[in-house]
């Protein structure tokens, strides 16, 4: 026997799958001693473990019916739950215009399973969140890319990208507390760019996973509560814990069926005493009180960062202040290739992620992504200093 040739075998739309990052790490940790500013995930120290291991007790007081499958559009506790929340930011929503899903990522997996055929375009913020990516280039999308500024989405940019494209689908967006960049679309710009997709005929796609995640007295609400054209992605894995893979999708009358329908063909329905635990750690104002100190303390960790970078940036350099979320997006002078430079950055011992994954058209970039809300706080110093000395002897 020979053995099957597997390499023949898969499917020409896998061909473009890669890991998240991209980037061969085996490169990048080569100090002793790393500091790693490319994670996206809660501070460790918000992580409520023992709140969440008496929630999944309780959601285990079950009876035999919840031992079976439950409704593929989510527990409806939980749903009202959402509805509750969407309602708070201004978005009204009941519970049976909600879809219940295995993180975001499912949500655009199954969105694209319905809307795309190969060869369709999605116009994408540049730069954007390379896991959503991932999953339109399992559908074999094109992309429009649309360009940004400290504002966020830019309405001309936006209509110029609508023009070229072939068959546009969708707009993917992350309106609020953007990833990779931080920055927020301003509320006067919102209405206009949901006025030109309206125009051509194209839905946002609003990937929220930050917007509870302000900085300030209040946040900026989804542009969802803008209009109901707007399909809305959220998720508790920025705000509970990323372990527990549950999000939700808001979506008009006129798909929602049909998503429900492609997520009972993707995975019948979500973990049903997951949804059980969500609901039970989210009673009686907790989360409310959770995202309370996680806001004060992400806001701090900002600062913290800020100054550090002002202290060691080489001249020239300059970087986004969000208003919420988990990123700085940082741009050096003119010229300057944050993915080349990177792996002599590393040997210095900090780590971040280039600007170049982010976008579509894989272009050189200067500017890079540092993450704040996963690092203990007193590396923040060392690790912005390592960078900064580093930076200053390469460019």
């Amino acid at each position: 026997m020979v053995g099957i040739r597997w390499h023949e075998k898969t499917a020409e739309r896998t061909k473009s799958i890669h890991g998240s990052f991209n980037l061969p790490l085996d490169e990048l940790f080569v100090h002793p001693d790393p500091i790693f500013f490319a994670g996206g995930t809660p501070s460790p120290e918000f992580l409520p473990i023992d709140h969440l291991r008496e929630a999944n007790y309780r959601a285990w007081d079950v009876t035999n019916e919840t031992m079976y499958y439950g409704d593929t559009e989510g527990y409806a506790p939980l749903r009202e739950r959402i509805s509750e929340r969407m309602k708070q930011r201004n978005v009204d929503v009941s519970a049976d215009q909600i879809l219940v899903t295995n993180g975001a990522q499912q949500g655009l997996d199954l969105l694209s399973r319905l809307l795309l055929d190969p060869g369709d375009t999605v116009l994408v913020e540049a730069p954007t969140y390379f896991g959503a990516l991932q999953v339109f280039d399992m559908y074999q999308a094109q992309y429009q890319s649309i360009e940004m500024d400290l504002d966020g989405m830019i309405p001309e940019s936006l209509e110029t990208a609508l023009k070229a494209a072939h068959r546009p689908k969708f707009i993917y967006s992350i309106p609020t507390n953007h990833n990779p960049t931080g920055v927020t679309i301003a509320p006067g710009r919102r209405q206009e760019l949901l006025e030109i997709a309206d125009r051509y005929n194209v839905p946002f796609v609003e990937d929220d996973p930050y917007g509870e995640l302000w900085f300030g007295e209040h946040g900026s609400p989804p542009m969802r509560a803008d209009s109901e054209d707007v399909i809305y992605l959220g998720t508790f894995s920025k705000t509970i814990v990323p372990a527990i893979r549950m999000g939700w999708m808001c979506a008009p009358e006129a798909i929602l069926q049909r998503l429900i329908d492609a997520k009972e063909a993707s995975d019948i329905s979500s973990d049903r005493i997951v949804q059980r635990m969500v609901v039970e750690a989210t009673s009686h104002g907790w989360l409310d009180g959770h995202l309370m100190k996680a806001r004060a303390d992400y806001a701090e960790r900002m600062k913290l960062l800020n100054a550090s970078l002002e202290q060691h940036m080489p001249e020239g350099t300059t970087w986004t202040s969000p208003g919420g979320g988990f990123f700085v997006w940082v741009t050096l002078p003119d010229g300057a290739d944050s993915y080349k430079i990177l792996f002599d950055i590393a040997k210095d011992g900090a780590i971040y992620l280039p600007g170049q994954i982010f976008y579509v058209d894989g272009r050189i970039s200067p500017s890079f992504r540092l993450g704040f809300t996963t690092l203990p706080m007193h590396q923040y110093e060392e690790g912005i200093a390592r960078l900064g000395a580093a930076l200053k002897r390469i460019l």
